[in-house]
C-alpha cells in the first residue's frame, strides 16, 4: 500500500462543526491521517435503504488507504433530523442520536469486522462545540 490513513470519519456536512471537528481530530492523534466523508446528517443514511454510498467510502478507505478505524461523527440541532424543534427535548433528541450512531456502528460491522467504530457527538456549549466519545 503506497500511502495509509488511519482512520475514515463520516460527518455532517454543517459548516458550523467544520473547525471544532479537526481540533478534535488533531487532539486524537489523527491531523492529515484520515479520509472524509461529509453528507447531510453523516451516518443517518446508513439506517434508511440505501446504504450503499456510506458502505462503498468505508470499503475505498479500507481497500486503498488501510484505514483501521471508523469516526462516526453526529451532531445535535442537525437539519437532516429536522433540527432541534423535531425533538421533544434535547434529552430525547441526544437519545436518537446515541440510538442510531449504535445502529450505524452495527451495521459497519458487519460488513467490516474488523474495524474499531468510534461515536461522536457534538453539541453546542453556550457559544462553543464540544465533541465527545460516547
Amino acid at each position: 500500500m503506497p500511502h495509509a490513513a488511519l482512520a475514515l470519519v463520516i460527518q455532517c456536512l454543517d459548516y458550523r462543526f467544520q473547525s471544532a471537528t479537526r481540533r478534535f481530530l488533531l487532539a486524537k492523534g489523527l491531523k492529515d491521517k484520515y479520509d472524509l466523508v461529509s453528507i447531510a446528517g453523516s451516518a443517518k443514511d446508513l439506517l434508511g435503504k440505501d446504504k450503499s454510498y456510506i458502505l462503498k467510502q468505508i470499503e475505498i478507505s479500507v481497500r486503498l488507504h488501510g484505514i483501521k478505524e471508523v469516526y462516526l461523527i453526529h451532531h445535535l440541532d442537525c437539519g437532516a433530523y429536522g433540527g432541534r424543534q423535531a425533538f421533544k427535548n434535547i434529552k430525547t433528541e441526544k437519545a436518537r442520536h446515541l440510538s442510531n450512531l449504535a445502529k450505524a456502528k452495527k451495521i459497519i460491522n458487519k460488513k467490516f469486522p474488523r474495524l474499531k467504530v468510534k461515536r461522536v457527538i457534538a453539541s453546542f456549549i453556550g457559544n462553543k462545540i464540544s465533541l465527545k466519545l460516547v
